[in-house]
This record gives C-alpha cells, structure tokens and sequence, in this order.
C-alpha cells in the first residue's frame, strides 16, 4: 500500500511537468520517461546511501546499549542507596532482579526486532519490489490519467459528465498541491533536525533526520513518533542530561516553527484545511482504520471537501 501511495504521489507531483511539456506537443509517454527516468535513476542511488548510514548509526547504537545497561544499574543503585537511608525498607535484591530483567527483555526484543527487518532474501525482495512497484505506479497514474478519468466520468448520466471533469480539475489541482507540499516539509524538517543536532555535536543525526522527515508524512502525531527514539538515544549517551536538553530544545524549536510557520505558509496553503480539522480526521481516521486512516486522512478529507464543495454548488 505504501509503495502505492508514494507513487500516486511523485504521479501529481510531476503531472504540471508532463502536460507542461505534452502542451509543446511532445508525446505523453515521452514527457512522463523524461521526468520519470531521472527519479528511477536517483531513487536508489538515495535509498542505498541512507540505508548504509543508517546501518552504520544503528550498529554504533547496538554498541552503546551494554553501556545503558550499566547506567541504568549505577543510577538504580544510588536510588535504592538513598531510599535505604531515608528508613525505606526495601530488598536491594529484588530490586536488581527485576531492573535486570525487564533490561534483558527489552534488549531481547531491540535484537529480534532487527533481525526480522533484515531478515534475509524475503527482506531484499521486499525492497526490490518496493523499489519497482514506486515508479511503475507512478507512470501508470500518469499515462493512464485519461482512463481513470473516463472510468469516474461513467459513473454518473451523460448530462452531468461536464461537471465532473471540472470536479476532477478542480480535485487534482488540490491533491497535487497537497502531495508536493507535503514532500516539500518532510524533506525541510528532516534537514533541520538532522542538521541542527549534527551541529550539536548529537550522534546518531542522520538516523534521527530521517526519521523525522519520514514520519512527518503522518500530521502532528509525526512529531510524537520521531520524538520517542531521539529521548531513548539522548538517554543513551555518555552525557544523558546535556544531550536530553539539546535534544529536546531541537525538536520543540522545530515545532513551533512547523506550527506557526512552516505548516500555515506550506501545507495550510496547499490543503487549505484548518488545524482543528486535520486533527479531528486524524482522531477518526486512526480510531476507524487504524495506521492508514491516519494516513489517509488529510487526502480523503480534501477529496470530500471538493466533491461536496463542487455538487452542492449545482445541487446534484
């Protein structure tokens, strides 16, 4: 579903460039290889050098996780010290134990978790397809854009087919906008968390950008999720207090500015949708349909708007 999704979306962001170029009377297909091939090309050549950052910062992470062990037992240690003087009765053994234990249970899972994400060649298939199925949507969404019009057009009578085209225009127009504007902050707030925690020295800063920038696609719960492994990784680090605050000051600066910048000027222009209203659909869409409602609910939202903007002005 998720290559599906990204291909319809490169499909409207390259649409103004293929009939720019189809309204100079180059042939469709031609226009589409033009814009298509170069994204074929650099796609991989992207994914495969972010993937191997990516391994790179994750193996660094494993490494660090004997290290938290350790922490945590230190800090556990002073804590149960300090109870003890205060006259609390307490079992420092049974407290050990079960730090021990939940510690080794979450480390078990942190391995496993890891093993079945590259879990051999069902693994490489998996990103082979993804690799394919991502420009070949694509080019079919945008070769075959009369079809798909024509097969909505038909299902409705003869006599209203003409306002259906311009609901179409008018539709395309507002998911295009939406689709390009929502690539447009992934790819600025990924840079601006990557960047500003690589200047503050945080470790780990491509891993957390991208991240970010990925889960970004997802309105206001994005932030929530790409904030959870920054804490667990400032945590980690030899310098726990110092690195939480600069990782928190990052990631709360960016949203402000998300918020009352970035957000209004991008994706309030683009989705011409009020903040309260993203995160009321957002709120139905993952309590109906779980991860893809979520997902899926700022696009849905935009095409209701449209068709109930459009027929109620006609009264159909």
């Amino acid at each position: 579903m998720i290559p599906f999704i990204v291909g319809l979306g490169i499909a409207y962001i390259l649409a103004p460039l293929v009939n720019f170029l189809e309204k100079r009377k180059i042939p469709r297909v031609i226009a589409i290889l033009i814009f298509l091939l170069p994204v074929i090309a650099v796609f991989p050549l992207i994914f495969i050098l972010i993937i191997s950052g990516l391994i790179e910062e994750l193996q660094g992470l494993i490494e660090k996780i004997p290290y938290a062990v350790q922490q945590i037992q230190v800090y556990s240690g002073v804590i149960i010290n300090k109870l003890i003087e205060l006259g609390i009765d307490i079992d420092p053994n049974i407290i050990a134990s079960t730090v021990t234990s939940h510690l080794t249970n979450i480390i078990s899972g942190i391995f496993t978790t890891i093993g079945q994400i590259g879990k051999g060649l069902g693994g490489i298939v998996i990103v082979i397809y993804n690799l394919v199925f991502v420009p070949l949507s694509a080019f079919l969404f945008l070769s075959d854009r009369e079809e798909i019009n024509d097969w909505f057009r038909n299902l409705f009578i003869a006599k209203d087919r003409k306002r259906i085209d311009e609901f179409i225009d008018k539709l395309n127009i507002s998911l295009a906008r939406f689709f390009r504007g929502s690539l447009l902050l992934m790819l600025i707030v990924g840079f601006i968390i990557g960047f500003t925690l690589w200047i503050l020295g945080i470790k780990y800063y491509l891993l957390l950008g991208v991240i970010a920038g990925v889960c970004n696609i997802i309105p206001n719960i994005g932030y929530i999720l790409s904030f959870v492994p920054a804490i667990l990784i400032g945590f980690l680090s030899p310098s726990p207090l110092v690195n939480l605050i600069k990782i928190a000051g990052v990631y709360v600066g960016e949203q402000l500015l998300e918020n009352f910048f970035l957000g209004p000027v991008i994706i309030g222009r683009s989705s011409k949708l009020h903040p309260v209203v993203v995160m009321i659909v957002l709120i139905l869409g993952g309590t109906m349909f779980g991860f893809w409602g979520v997902l899926l609910a700022v696009p849905a939202t935009i095409f209701i708007r449209e068709f109930l903007n459009y027929f109620l002005e006609f009264n159909l």
